[in-house]
């Protein structure tokens, strides 16, 4: 699809995975205005070619402002922090629930939503398709499983909309000092300052990392498909996970760090933490059969690109 004089909004676009979305489709030749508060965004990670508003999807008239004469919207803003959301939840609902309902209430056009696979909870069975139970722990994944229910449940009358379900994304530009940043981040981070790493638990516990190139691809290629052919759309109120279906443990990650730096690491170990989800692993053969999208990154290539 020519995305050309496509007018696209970005919630969250001074975020990590917003920032990459936005750098792309302004090389595919959209149109981008961004709208982020940066209470955890960046907005140095604002491209200069984007429009940037400063100001929270929870406030009507800004919403009301930036989804104007948009072509599509992106909608990622969300607070990220399981233990922010635990904290006040309150807030948490207010940003990520009830503000993104209005959003899709609001919005005339297509809308890419970023769902999370902590709306599945403890795993009942692996690897993890969309067909898995729902049971999230947490208010983070409680509002994120609601948002993601409200799309599976729109009809043909309404804007086209789908949700994807992000498992462990990484890449440039995760800040490791930051309560939202992964494990991988933080990790690599420590190894390459010469500091310890800690791991919590036996390090047995597997996470499906997803390079945050392929999450873009991922969001761009079902934005295209509802911008293309609305309700139409084998997107449309759906729900999609973005992931790799390789699992790996934690003591398997030291290892690739370890060979992409050449050094061994000082690696502790601490007690689990509780609400830590032991095994993780997704299945996205229904992305993949639906739009031909598969994961291109390995967890090596990314990492070797992170130390770099």
């Amino acid at each position: 699809m020519e995305w050309a004089g496509k007018r696209v909004l970005i919630t969250g676009g001074a975020g990590f995975i917003g920032s990459h979305l936005a750098n792309r489709l302004l090389e595919l030749g959209a149109d981008v205005t961004v709208l982020d508060d940066c209470s955890a965004g960046d907005s140095a990670k604002v491209p200069e070619a984007a429009n940037f508003i400063e100001g929270c999807i929870t406030d009507s008239a800004t919403r009301t402002s930036a989804l104007d004469g948009v072509d599509a919207v992106f909608h990622l803003a969300a607070i990220a922090s399981v233990p922010l959301c635990e904290a006040n939840p309150e807030w948490s609902d207010k940003v990520n629930l009830q503000a993104s309902l209005k959003i899709l209430q609001e919005a005339s056009c297509p809308i890419v939503f970023a769902s999370s696979a902590a709306i599945y909870g403890e795993p009942v069975s692996i690897p993890i398709n969309e067909d898995h139970p729902i049971a999230p722990v947490g208010h983070y994944g409680e509002q994120k499983a609601a948002v993601d229910n409200a799309i599976r449940s729109i009809g043909v009358d309404s804007n086209s909309a789908a949700a994807l379900r992000f498992f462990n994304v990484f890449g440039k530009g995760q800040d490791p000092s930051s309560q939202y940043s992964g494990v991988l981040s933080i990790f690599i981070d420590r190894s390459t300052s010469n500091r310890p790493i800690t791991i919590f638990g036996d390090g047995e516990q597997t996470r499906d990392f997803i390079h945050v190139s392929d999450v873009i691809a991922a969001l761009i290629t079902c934005g295209e498909s509802l911008i293309e052919q609305g309700t139409s759309s084998p997107a449309h109120g759906e729900s999609f996970n973005v992931c790799t279906g390789q699992p790996v443990t934690l003591n398997q990650v030291v290892k690739v760090i370890e060979d992409s730096i050449g050094n061994k690491l000082e690696v502790g170990y601490d007690k689990a933490r509780d609400g830590d989800i032991k095994y993780s692993s997704g299945d996205s053969i229904k992305l993949q059969q639906n739009f031909g999208w598969a994961p291109k990154t390995t967890l090596s290539e990314g990492i070797s690109d992170l130390i770099s």
